[in-house]
């Protein structure tokens, strides 16, 4: 040390030495601050139906995973989608998957990814036991007009405004949707069929025997869902704005669609078999 003293003197020597603690505490502080600020932890409240949930989970875990930040998610039961929305609007849950509507877009933040790949706007139709007779002879949007069936919806649906645009009837109900089961079932009833998408009557037909799925059409529209965050929590927004395009991207999505609901390509439904009614959209958003 004295050696580089008399080489550099005291004064260089100092300067060196406080350059390289200076350069030393820098690279310590990016390697502790980066990895933690990655890992943060994202709290995630859920709702809907079992397998809605456990699909907006799969998603929005993997999603988060491609930005390093783990998850930690509390699900609710199934509750009435009027009520879903209100606790999203009030941050009760943290995001919903739903299909585009001016009200939600007025009400939520919302992450313009489709979150289904293209599943949920392909609709097929629970009808009542011993009408499939009725729908066999169609093969196109006016062949299904002229039958003047009544879909039953949520009045909350995205769906119900893409039907009307179509010239279809439908009769909407208040709170509790999965009425609409019994009140196609019923033949007193003034509601003919139930209009589902592909991966959710794939799940559903076991569970609703009373109803018959039909066999041969499969309505199409230009409008996948796409997540719905809380007005509440912005900063979830923010990230998913980043990570969920990248999911995208990625063939993340599609994967998980394709794998959480592969009994669309199975009987009944088989959905590759159907013949196709394409229906026009609304006003866009």
């Amino acid at each position: 040390m004295k050696t580089i003293m008399r080489t550099f003197g005291v004064g260089s020597v100092r300067q060196r030495l406080a350059a390289c603690f200076r350069a030393l505490g820098l690279c310590l502080m990016g390697y502790f601050s980066g990895p933690a600020q990655a890992s943060t932890v994202v709290p995630l409240t859920l709702g809907g139906t079992p397998e809605s949930v456990a699909y907006c989970r799969q998603v929005l875990e993997q999603a988060l995973a491609l930005g390093g930040h783990p998850v930690v998610v509390r699900e609710l039961g199934s509750l009435p989608m009027t009520r879903l929305e209100l606790m999203l609007q009030r941050g009760e849950i943290s995001a919903l998957i739903l299909g585009p509507t001016a009200e939600r877009e007025r009400r939520f933040l919302p992450v313009r990814v489709d979150m289904t790949d293209n599943l949920v706007n392909q609709r097929i139709l629970f009808i009542r036991k011993g009408s499939q007779a009725l729908y066999d002879p169609v093969h196109g949007l006016e062949d299904f007009r002229r039958l003047q069936q009544v879909a039953g919806m949520g009045a909350a649906w995205a769906d119900r405004v893409i039907w009307e645009a179509n010239e279809l009837p439908v009769a909407t109900i208040d709170g509790d949707w999965k009425r609409l089961y019994r009140m196609v079932a019923s033949p007193t009833r003034p509601i003919d069929y139930l209009p589902r998408g592909a991966h959710e009557i794939a799940h559903e037909w076991m569970q609703h025997t009373e109803l018959e799925v039909e066999r041969n059409l499969v309505f199409r529209y230009a409008q996948d869902h796409i997540l719905y965050v809380s007005p509440k929590r912005p900063e979830l927004q923010r990230l998913l704005q980043e990570l969920l395009p990248q999911a995208q991207r990625s063939g993340l999505i599609r994967r998980l669609a394709r794998e959480h609901f592969h009994q669309v390509f199975e009987p009944p439904v088989n959905l590759q078999q159907r013949r196709s009614i394409h229906l026009e959209m609304a006003t866009p958003l």
